[in-house]
Formats: structure tokens, sequence, C-alpha cells
């Protein structure tokens, strides 16, 4: 699966599955961090501990769940949890990733339980930032980088504007194409703005970012649409990869310039979303 977009939606309304999923986002983020209060953590957590029972199964390759964070009892509560349900989510977040260590430890961690869902690590405050290549380094291959814009603000002090988020997108940016991991973006928070949302996706786009969060369904057409690839660059993507296995590996030229493996694995990704 693409992503281009990631829908969140609490973990405690999964009455709001079916149209969460009707918005057509490539997942839908089971929120078990910020989206539920601290009374309803246990709750929640029953609750999509009965859904991988009985309800996961049929959209579990467009479902994602977000844990708190291990370095917090919910958190360790959240995973020991999902170690044991009978069907794993496509997509995991782990929020709040600090250091190269809790991906390790995490990852040694997943190994125990059934499934092998995809990683998609969060970097949302400053020290995740700061380590944000070493973190991205100890991901899993096919990991994706996800910036918490709204939270790595909050502890700056800065505001949402463009030029407040620059570096924090930039070291994003940078860690994920050093791993070769795939990099989402944080959410448009005025919902209402489809404008406002549409010329933020296509900047973050230009950036690199290959998605970007949602929080309400009214944004994933929107997103969608900046980030899925127009016909001819899908076509292009297409000639690239039959030109690479024509070549059998390595740097190869294509149309007038050399191809290499950073080339090759976006040929890859758009692709990939092209046949979707």
């Amino acid at each position: 699966m693409p992503f281009r977009s990631i829908l969140f939606n609490p973990a405690t309304r999964l009455d709001r599955l079916e149209k969460a999923l009707g918005a057509a986002p490539d997942w839908v983020a089971l929120d078990l961090e910020d989206g539920v209060g601290p009374a309803e953590k246990d709750n929640a957590r029953q609750m999509l501990t009965e859904f991988s029972n009985d309800g996961m199964k049929g959209v579990a390759d467009r479902i994602a769940v977000r844990i708190n964070g291990l370095d917090t009892r919910a958190g360790i509560r959240d995973l020991a949890a999902m170690l044991d349900w009978p069907t794993s989510p496509g997509l995991l977040i782990l929020p709040k990733v600090e250091a190269a260590a809790h991906v390790l430890q995490f990852v040694n961690l997943l190994a125990v339980g059934k499934g092998s869902p995809t990683l998609l690590l969060t970097l949302e405050t400053a020290a995740g930032i700061a380590e944000g290549a070493a973190i991205a380094r100890a991901a899993p291959k096919g990991s994706v980088i996800g910036y918490g814009s709204a939270d790595h603000m909050a502890e700056t002090g800065g505001t949402m504007a463009a030029a407040s988020l620059a570096f924090g997108r930039s070291q994003v940016i940078n860690a994920a194409a050093l791993a070769g991991h795939a990099a989402v973006d944080g959410a448009w928070l005025d919902y209402r703005d489809k404008a406002g949302l549409r010329d933020e996706a296509a900047m973050v786009k230009s950036l690199g970012f290959d998605g970007k969060i949602a929080i309400h369904p009214d944004q994933v057409a929107t997103i969608n649409d900046v980030f899925s690839p127009t016909p001819e660059e899908i076509s292009t993507a297409r000639d690239v990869l039959a030109a690479a296995d024509a070549a059998g590996g390595g740097a190869f030229a294509f149309e007038g310039r050399m191809i290499d493996a950073p080339v090759l694995d976006r040929a890859r990704r758009i692709a990939a979303i092209g046949r979707y």
C-alpha cells in the first residue's frame, strides 16, 4: 500500500470506521494515544482487542494502529495486548520516538508476536528530530518516518507556519532518505480549509514527502489527489524499472541521465501507487 493519506480515528469510535474507510484513505489509523483520554485508555485497548478478533481481518491491509509511547505504562500495555491479537494491523505507529535504541527494542518485541506490520516511526520532539538519522537507520526496510509537527512546535514554541516547520520537515526528509524510507508529513489542522491543505500538501510533496496525515475524512480526497503521481510519472517510473531489469543491476543510463539506487527506490514507490 502507498502512504499518501493516513486518516486518524479514535480507537473508542469504531462506529466511525465505515465512514473513515469510505473516504478512501490509504490507511485509517485507530488511535490509542492522543485521540483517547487517560480515563479511556483501557477501554480503547479492549475495544481494539475485540476488533482484532472479529472485524480487523478483512481490512487489516488498510488499518493502522497508533499505540502510546513505550516510555509510558499505557504504551507497554498496548504492545503487550497487541502481541496476542489474532490479527495484526498492516501498519503500526510508534509516537515520539527519540532514540535508535527505542526502535531496536520495539522491533525485538514485535518479533515475539504474530505478523509483521509495517512500522511508522514519528519524530515529534526536539530529541527525536535531533536523532532522526540514527532512528531511521535502525528501522526495518520498508518503514515510514513521520513528522509530528504539532507536538514539535508545542515543544519549541514555534507556530504551524511553513517557516517554523521548515527545519523539522527537512530533518525528517533527510533521515528518511538516508535509510530509503518513505516520509509522511503532519496534519493540516483546519479541516475546513481545503485550499490551504492543498497548498501545504503540494509544498511538502516538493520537499520529498510521500504523504500527509489527515484528521477529518473531508481532507482525504485533497491529500490523495496531490500525492498521486500523474499518468506520465507512472509511465516513466515503469520504464525506468524495466530499463533497470534490462541493465542487470548497478547504475545505468536512461534518457540521458544516470539512474542509481535512490532514483530506483522512488520509481518503485511511484509504480506501486499507480497500481491503486
